[in-house]
């Protein structure tokens, strides 16, 4: 008892603090009381606690490379070396190396293995999962400073998807699918910023043709899906192709973030005003109110890193989210045709 009144006290004087600067930190710190507070059963208490420490744990491993460029790659860990998916995994992942991105995967054996292979140890990154049966991380990412494991899996999609800046899905089983459905379903909805997603094969496997071809048309022609989700994925048994896909989708686009009511696209060099109209010529049918505007420092509150890139700043509808990659796209080539 008398280490919960310290524990209280020391957590009030810390609110009470002028140090804290950020909102963030006083939520957080509010939070963890009401916590302390309620009589909550030992098990819901350990939950909080392990994936609260899981986040800080990732959040520290990937702090020094933010200023990186980051590919997650998704795939099966049954997939044995002499496979041609495995060799293009291998493949992809040194055209990524090649490219300047770093890669990210499961950690595993298979697919995630040959990923990490192709990258090398440097820039390959490994986030394992705790499971029932052993699984170990594979060679290239044992023991490195860029690779944990976690005790759930939604906090390890959690570092898959934030860290990410694409996402390529290579032929896998039930966990890859599970990723992949949850990465569209995040982009289709908005909640996750716009990133490419790529289907990679080996060529003339054709593993992802029967899902486009018979499943995802089948829920297009039922109107479950509309046409715009369909432009969510690139398809391709290319691994350079699939590297240039995510270089180009970057060309101008930088990053994304919401405030408000306002979706900010920030781009790398400001669009000409022949451009942004024709820009809101083409997409006005999306937008809730107003129209694409092109607009510079602002807002205040965004991190001081970002504060020099130009934003396209719009009010977008609701159910319209999943348009975001074909706007980016087609602002990267109206760049383009004028520089």
């Amino acid at each position: 008892m008398v280490e919960l009144e310290l524990l209280h006290q020391r957590m009030n004087d810390a609110l009470a603090s002028s140090e804290l600067d950020s909102p963030h930190k006083r939520n957080l710190l509010d939070e963890t009381l009401s916590i302390i507070d309620e009589d909550l059963p030992d098990a819901d208490l350990k939950l909080m606690s392990k994936v609260l420490h899981e986040i800080h744990h990732g959040l520290e491993v990937f702090k020094p490379y933010q200023a990186w460029r980051k590919v997650s790659v998704f795939g099966s860990a049954r997939t044995q070396e002499d496979h041609p998916q495995y060799q293009q995994a291998k493949a992809c992942g040194k055209a990524l190396r090649d490219a300047g991105f770093m890669v990210i995967t499961g950690g595993g054996p298979g697919m995630m293995q040959a990923a990490n292979e192709g990258a090398g140890r440097k820039v390959s990154f490994g986030i394992g999962i705790n499971l029932p049966m052993e699984q170990q991380l594979n060679p290239v990412v044992h023991d490195s400073p860029r690779s944990f494991e976690c005790q759930y899996f939604f906090t390890r999609k959690l570092f898959f998807l934030k860290e990410s800046d694409a996402v390529i899905l290579t032929p896998g089983g039930f966990g890859t699918f599970d990723e992949g459905f949850e990465l569209l379903t995040l982009l289709q909805t908005g909640r996750n910023p716009p990133i490419p997603v790529i289907m990679l094969e080996a060529p003339g496997d054709n593993f992802w043709g029967p899902f486009l071809h018979s499943w995802v048309r089948r829920l297009m022609d039922d109107g479950l899906i509309s046409h715009e989700d369909i432009q969510l994925i690139y398809h391709t048994d290319d691994a350079h192709k699939a590297v240039q896909h995510i270089e180009k989708y970057y060309t101008n686009y930088h990053s994304f973030r919401y405030v408000g009511k306002y979706a900010l696209l920030r781009i790398n060099n400001p669009l000409s005003d022949i451009a942004l109209k024709r820009l809101n010529a083409e997409f006005s049918d999306v937008l809730h109110e107003g129209k694409i505007e092109q607009v510079f420092h602002w807002p205040d509150n965004d991190d001081t890193c970002y504060a020099h890139y130009p934003r396209l700043r719009m009010k977008l509808k609701h159910h319209r989210m999943n348009v975001l990659p074909l706007l980016i796209q087609r602002m990267n080539a109206l760049y383009l045709q004028e520089h």
